[in-house]
């Protein structure tokens, strides 16, 4: 089955819980694969950890909304924020990968880029927005 929907988020811990709650929701609905599922959660919760993190420094009233597109073979999300310019297609990976002795930063946006199928970054109006496309394997 297809499914389209979005939810309008804080930068807050209490909103990622209930992103979550929502994804699992939308998931079952939709029926798509769990290893998308699971691909697509892991990068939408490491975009809202940066985004709570350093999106929203400088900015007054955060705002984030997360539109999802789910069918079987295929999980889509946009992520639109109104905080600071962040393309995340130009963030270099850690050299040092090691949890344990690599300096902090990246590691997020490296699982991102990992689990995902394809990234894609705008900015327009003063709105980020972040597509994630996670696809089945053939």
């Amino acid at each position: 089955m297809n499914l389209a929907d979005q939810i309008r988020l804080q930068p807050t811990a209490a909103d990622v819980k209930r992103l979550n709650a929502w994804l699992d929701q939308k998931f079952v609905e939709s029926g798509i694969e769990a290893s998308l599922a699971a691909d697509l959660k892991l990068c939408l919760n490491e975009a809202m950890a940066n985004l709570i993190s350093y999106g929203f420094r400088d900015t007054v009233e955060p705002m984030t909304v997360v539109e999802i597109k789910l069918q079987r073979g295929l999980a889509n999300a946009t992520v639109t924020d109104n905080g600071t310019y962040f393309d995340i297609r130009r963030w270099e990976l850690p050299k040092d990968r090691d949890l344990m002795i690599g300096e902090p930063g990246g590691f997020g946006i490296a699982l991102i880029k990992e689990r995902a199928s394809h990234v894609d970054y705008s900015r327009y109006g003063g709105l980020n927005r972040l597509k994630i496309v996670c696809a089945a394997n053939p």
